[in-house]
C-alpha cells in the first residue's frame, strides 16, 4: 500500500468529536479516523494522517487494539486496521451500559438520597438543551415551552413524546414553528428578522413546577437557571400566557381554552372576585334606579 496523505473528509471533525465525548483522547480519535479512511496501515502512515508524533503513534494505536477499537497485523512492518464501526459502537453501548449499572447498583448499596437544590445554574449551550430535554422528559400533566425554532426543533423529539404521554402541550414563539403536535402559537415570522431585535432565549415549564429559564445564543456565555419552586414556575408560564393572548388579541383568536387548561385553577379567580369589589360610583355619575 502507497500512502498518499491525507484524505478531505467533510465529516472528520465530528467523528472525533464524538470519539473524544466517548471518553478517547484526541490522538485515539484522530488515530482511529485515520485508520477509517485508510487501512491497513503502519504506525508512520497513521501518524502523518493523523497528525500524531512518531513518538506517540504506536503507544496510541496499542490502546486503540487492547480498548478493541483496531486490530494488529502481524508483520514486518507491524500494521493496524480499524474495528468496523458497528462493531465498535456496539461494544462501547455494552461497556456504557454496564458501568451504568455498576453506579447505580452502587448508589442503592450506598442508601444514601442527597438533597437536591430547589434551583441551580448550568451553563453552555448544550448543557441548557439537555436540561430542558430533561424537563420535558419528566412531564406528565402540562408542558408550557417558549423560545426559538432552533433550540425547539433541538428538544422536538421530547416534546412528542410528552405529547403522546398525554401531557398538554403548550408552544409559543414569534418566529416559525415546526410541525409539532400540541397547542402551536407564533407569529409565523423568519428566525433572521426575529434576532433583529430578540436574543435566543428559552423557557420551559413542565407539570406547572420544574421550570428553566435560560439564553441560549449558542455562546460561551449561556447560561440557564433550572428551578423546583413553584413560584417560578407560575410566573414563567404566566409571561407565556401574556405572549399568547397578545398574539390571540391581535388575530382575533379565544385563547381562553388554552389558558384555563395551561394555567388551571389560577383562571377564572380574578373575575369572580370583581363583581363583589366594584368602586364606588364617582360623584356625579348618574345612578341606575332602584327596582
Amino acid at each position: 500500500m502507497s500512502f498518499v496523505g491525507p484524505k478531505p473528509s467533510g465529516s472528520a471533525g465530528d467523528i472525533v468529536a464524538a470519539l473524544v465525548a466517548l471518553g478517547f483522547s484526541l490522538n485515539e480519535a484522530r488515530a482511529y479516523h485515520a485508520l477509517l479512511l485508510e487501512s491497513p496501515a503502519t504506525g508512520y502512515e497513521v501518524g502523518i494522517r493523523a497528525q500524531i508524533p512518531r513518538s506517540a503513534v504506536y503507544g496510541v494505536l496499542r490502546r486503540l487494539v487492547s480498548a478493541g477499537a483496531a486490530r494488529s497485523i502481524a508483520g514486518s512492518p507491524e500494521r493496524f486496521a480499524p474495528a468496523p464501526a458497528p462493531e465498535l459502537l456496539a461494544l462501547l453501548r455494552r461497556r456504557f451500559d454496564s458501568s451504568t449499572d455498576a453506579l447505580a447498583d452502587a448508589i442503592r448499596r450506598l442508601d444514601i438520597t442527597p438533597s437536591a437544590p430547589d434551583a441551580f445554574s448550568v451553563h453552555g449551550y448544550d448543557r441548557i438543551l439537555e436540561e430542558a430535554e430533561r424537563l420535558a422528559s419528566g412531564a406528565t400533566e402540562t408542558l408550557v415551552v417558549s423560545g426559538w425554532p432552533r433550540e425547539i426543533g433541538r428538544i422536538s423529539p421530547e416534546l412528542r413524546r410528552a405529547a403522546k404521554r398525554k401531557a398538554y402541550l403548550v408552544v409559543f414563539s414569534h418566529a416559525a414553528l415546526p410541525k409539532l403536535p400540541g397547542e402551536i402559537f407564533s407569529y409565523g415570522l423568519a428566525e433572521s428578522d426575529v434576532e433583529q431585535f430578540w436574543k435566543h432565549r428559552l423557557i420551559v415549564v413542565a407539570d406547572d413546577r420544574r421550570t428553566l429559564i435560560g439564553a441560549t445564543e449558542m455562546s460561551e456565555k449561556d447560561s440557564a437557571v433550572v428551578s423546583e419552586t413553584a413560584a417560578i414556575a407560575e410566573v414563567a408560564a404566566s409571561q407565556v400566557a401574556l405572549d399568547i393572548t397578545l398574539l390571540g388579541q391581535r388575530r382575533g383568536e379565544d385563547v381562553q381554552g388554552v389558558m384555563a387548561k395551561m394555567l388551571g385553577h389560577r383562571v377564572g379567580r380574578l373575575d369572580s372576585l370583581l363583581p363583589r369589589n366594584d368602586p364606588p360610583p364617582s360623584k356625579g355619575r348618574p345612578q341606575p334606579p332602584k327596582l
